[in-house]
């Protein structure tokens, strides 16, 4: 499953492999990537910024490698399910975060999300493959993950936007290429 939102350059897409889902997603924010990185690390507050999820923390001691509790609910109609995830997340500060699941309801949860300085924008990439813990109706769990993503990655790249206005770092008409 594809999806594309016109003149601002992102492309989003689902596939399924057997019980695994591969998502990718990329678009272009004009905003500084110090901003999109805030807004990526900021791992208390997604709850506030992204439908669907109740509660983000970290859970890991000062010292101790990062440990990020998540909680939220998906599905579609009536089928719905509660989604519970602790990941060991590893920064690479202003370029990638990387995340693997090691807990929760999910069989499994890893990828990355990624910055790069792209002209006036910064591109931003996440990738990941996901397989859930519990059975998703093959004709629609593609179209329920790809929702899912859709709304996760257009909250924050909202969040983005509302930060970089904030600070006055917007760079609004500022050329988007596209992204491939």
């Amino acid at each position: 499953m594809d999806w594309h939102r016109g003149g601002s350059g992102s492309h989003r897409s689902v596939a399924r492999q057997e019980n695994a889902f591969q998502v990718e997603a990329n678009l272009l924010v004009a905003v500084d990537k110090r901003v999109a990185w805030q807004v990526l690390t900021d791992y208390d507050n997604p709850a506030s910024f992204v439908p669907g999820m109740r509660l983000s923390r970290i859970v890991s001691a000062p010292g101790e490698p990062l440990l990020l509790e998540q909680k939220g609910e998906s599905g579609f109609l009536l089928f719905k399910v509660p989604i519970e995830v602790v990941s060991r997340v590893e920064e690479a500060p202003l370029n990638t975060i990387r995340f693997q699941s090691v807990g929760g309801n999910l069989a499994n949860k890893r990828g990355e999300w990624a910055l790069e300085r792209h002209d006036h924008a910064t591109r931003v990439s996440y990738r990941a493959n996901i397989v859930p813990g519990f059975p998703l109706p093959p004709l629609i769990g593609p179209a329920i993950v790809g929702r899912d993503v859709r709304i996760m990655v257009e909250s924050v790249e909202r969040e983005m936007l509302r930060r970089a206005d904030a600070m006055g770092r917007v760079r609004p008409g500022a050329p988007l290429p596209a992204v491939q």
